[in-house]
């Protein structure tokens, strides 16, 4: 018996498989390279608008929350922020803004770059979007809700820092980014106080001498709980920082710690730090009979003292100084009344994964499924698949690759966080071209594509003439184009509008969206699958990026993309003077 030859492909073979993965690996390089130049533009623009890493922010734009705002203060390090003055140059407020510190804190295609205002007591007045990466559509839809706009009013620096807050139906990676921004941004501890350190075990023992540890109130923000080794609660423990950091005695504010025990009565109060000068401060804290006149009230009877009727009198020779410190501990008890429990956004693993996330993972791996086997030829399951497709990914989630989310992406970078399910979606559009040759996004994962399949069964076909449907060929790759040179010169024009998937969000969607979705849509009861094969500009880049047979061979559109991946990187090097990988 002979051997059998070892089959081998042929050098031909070898040489036109070799050409074609060359020919394919060098459109992907292509790809790479502009959503690369695409990002370093932006961070470059970026840098010069910003001139440093804060954007000013204006009066017009302090007027917002502040009606009463006529000029902006310094720059204050202290609170990261800048103070907001009346008529008379009396502070009545501050602001900070969310970048650079949320610039990591992705939405639909950016981070947004929100205002928060805080009033003379410390507590929020409202917040104000500067400037966002997101789409003008998402981003006017969410400015619009009142109920989200309103929802930080009213809480602390910590309070707010925490607290978990709906978002804006439609526009949900947006609205949630707005939130996160604003978390990461006030996440730390409240740096508006004139007097950083925080209540101590220290401060405690002075009214607590089994004093061990301090934890916080869950009910009361404000307020420390008093533990000692046991873990039993001995009393807890309040300062008039930062709620009386704007009240003034001699030459500063005074910062003061009341104790109450168990049953919520005052068993001392002492001064922790004041920018008063001596001997004023040391007469106040050596007064015991001052001191003794707010024993055995509650935080609530405080909150409602009035001086003059309770008969408070002022140290002899630091009369303003007490006199500060006593209505100090009036208003911090003010606010101890009016404080609500925080409401804490749950701590979440990496791994765990929101609803919307784990909806559109799941119709991702389905499809995948679909496409990859022969289950693709059942016709049942493809319709009640496309029928899941459109109602959760299109009218639900809203989860559709498109050039506005890819460019947002290149930009500010990708939602890992925010939105893990669009970016397994993403992945599945990008790399089952690239690695498989299947335009699974195309085919088993568009909503509007699964859309114009439905209109396959109306009987209104009509073939368009060859001259006419070769024109209609160049549209996506011109409005590619349009896409490269609105990303690169920064250009004022939504690039939602060019596609149609925004229609499915009809309550945001703009009149150009809509229209493109309702001519696509038309177009398609006479031409099977009309907007995908002549308008969609994802589409055309998803079939430049496909594997196939013919890969080997160089066309014009490889010139074309060519030709406009060196036009991108001259201009950036030409703007720039330099260009970084890095």
């Amino acid at each position: 018996m002979t051997d059998l030859p070892i089959l081998d492909p042929s050098p031909a073979k070898r040489h036109s498989r070799f050409r074609r993965l060359s020919v394919h690996g060098y459109r992907v390089a292509l790809f790479i390279v502009i959503i690369l130049t695409i990002g370093r533009q932006h961070q470059w623009f970026v840098a010069q608008q910003r001139g440093d890493t804060i954007e000013p922010i204006t009066i017009d734009q302090v007027l917002v929350l502040f009606p009463k705002a006529v000029t902006l203060g310094d720059w204050d390090p202290l609170h990261g922020g800048q103070t907001v003055l009346d008529g008379e140059g009396k502070s009545i407020g501050f602001v900070v803004q969310t970048l650079p510190e949320a610039d990591d804190v992705i939405g639909f295609s950016g981070p947004t770059n929100t205002m928060v205002g805080f009033g003379g007591d410390n507590r929020i007045v409202g917040f104000y979007v500067l400037r966002s990466g997101d789409t003008r559509e998402h981003t006017r839809d969410v400015v619009r809700n009142q109920a989200f706009m309103n929802s930080l009013n009213g809480l602390t620096w910590q309070a707010a820092g925490e607290a978990q807050v709906d978002a804006v139906s439609g526009a949900t990676l947006t609205s949630m980014a707005i939130v996160d921004g604003i978390h990461k941004r006030l996440g730390g501890a409240d740096p508006a106080s004139r007097f950083p350190e925080e209540l101590s075990v220290v401060d405690a023992k002075a009214f607590f001498p089994a004093a061990a540890r301090l934890t916080d109130d869950p009910q009361k923000p404000s307020m420390r709980v008093v533990l000692n080794d046991q873990g039993a609660i001995l009393g807890r423990v309040l300062r008039t920082s930062p709620v009386a950091d704007a009240m003034m005695g001699y030459q500063g504010p005074t910062d003061t710690i009341v104790a109450v025990d168990d049953e919520g009565l005052v068993v001392g109060a002492a001064i922790r730090g004041s920018f008063d000068n001596e001997p004023y401060v040391r007469y106040v804290k050596e007064d015991e009979y001052f001191w003794n006149t707010f024993k055995g009230f509650t935080l609530d009877d405080i909150a409602e003292l009035d001086i003059v009727e309770a008969g408070i009198e002022g140290v002899s020779g630091a009369t303003k100084t007490s006199t500060n410190v006593a209505e100090a501990l009036i208003a911090a008890a003010g606010q101890w009344r009016q404080e609500e429990p925080i409401v804490k956004a749950a701590e979440k693993p990496w791994y765990q994964l929101a609803p919307r996330d784990a909806g559109t993972i799941i119709i991702v791996l389905l499809a995948l499924v679909i496409a990859m086997t022969h289950l693709r030829g059942k016709r049942m399951l493809r319709v009640a698949f496309q029928v899941a497709l459109v109602v959760y990914l299109g009218f639900i989630n809203a989860d559709m690759v498109s050039q506005a989310l890819l460019v947002g992406w290149a930009r500010s970078g990708v939602a890992w966080e925010g939105a893990p399910g669009l970016v397994l979606l993403t992945v599945a559009a990008l790399a089952c071209p690239i690695f498989t040759g299947r335009q699974v996004y195309c085919t088993h994962l568009c909503p509007f594509g699964a859309l114009q399949d439905w209109t396959r069964r109306v009987p209104l076909k009509r073939k368009l003439p060859a001259r006419l449907s070769n024109l209609l060929k160049k549209v996506p790759a011109a409005l590619l184009l349009l896409v490269v040179a609105v990303a690169m010169l920064h250009l004022p024009i939504s690039l939602v509008g060019i596609e149609p998937f925004d229609a499915f969000v009809f309550r945001i969607a703009g009149w150009a969206t809509l229209t493109v979705a309702t001519v696509g849509l038309v177009a398609s009861l006479f031409v099977p699958m009309a907007y995908c094969h002549y308008g969609c500009p994802t589409g055309g880049m998803l079939r430049f990026l496909r594997y196939n047979a013919a890969s080997g061979r160089l066309t014009a559109t490889d010139l074309f993309v060519t030709a406009l991946t060196v036009a991108a990187v001259l201009y950036h090097i030409r703007i720039t003077g330099a260009f970084h990988w890095s």
